[in-house]
């Protein structure tokens, strides 16, 4: 497989060893890409199915293999020592649940603060059986005018596909609705049951 070179607003990170590293652990998992990663200097990776541990190891490889810095939202109590170093280095965003401004209010903010941010999220909001996708993700975008690109895992082709960007955010029910529809093309690890 080919990895693609990222265009230049993208935010980049690691160094040759995570990125050989990351080509290694995914390509010996069996795995390849499709699609492009979208030059942009923010965005929210919506990474869906997800129903296993494993989407974890998929994209950290992903995220290693093409040499992209990108961050995801991690419950602040885990940024205690000893965790807390490792969970940074590998793109942590602290979020404190009981903040006044919530969730919504926080990731504006970390969007307005910093010229560049991959933030990747699980809009599922669980591994487990989902009825309803949590909105925070959509919410976020409409809040800071972010393009979202769906990042679908498909266990049956073993595929990783980036999906057409979506840029039209300012509707958060049509954008909740476009990444459904987008992952409903993927595969999940496990088969959720009621």
């Amino acid at each position: 497989m080919e990895w693609q070179q990222l265009g230049s607003n993208v935010p980049l990170g690691g160094n040759r060893f995570t990125m050989a590293l990351g080509r290694f652990v995914f390509s010996t998992m069996g795995w390849h890409i499709e699609g492009e990663f979208p030059d942009q200097s923010k965005l929210i990776v919506a990474v869906a199915p997800h129903t296993s541990n494993v989407d974890w190891i998929l994209s950290i490889a992903v995220i290693w293999g093409l040499g992209l810095k990108a961050s995801y939202l991690v419950k602040h109590s885990l940024f205690r020592f000893p965790l807390g170093p490792i969970v940074s280095a590998l793109g942590g965003i602290p979020v404190d649940r009981r903040s006044a401004q919530g969730l919504v209010g926080q990731m504006v903010g970390e969007f307005e603060s910093r010229s560049q941010l991959v933030l990747g999220v699980t809009p599922e909001g669980t591994r487990g059986n989902v009825r309803e996708w949590k909105r925070g993700f959509a919410l976020m975008a409409q809040a800071t005018n972010v393009p979202i690109v769906p990042a679908i895992l498909d266990y049956k082709t073993r595929t990783v596909r980036f999906h057409t960007l979506i840029t039209d955010v300012a509707d958060t029910d049509r954008t909740l609705i476009a990444v459904q529809l987008a992952a409903a093309s993927g595969a999940p690890r496990h088969d959720r049951r009621d």
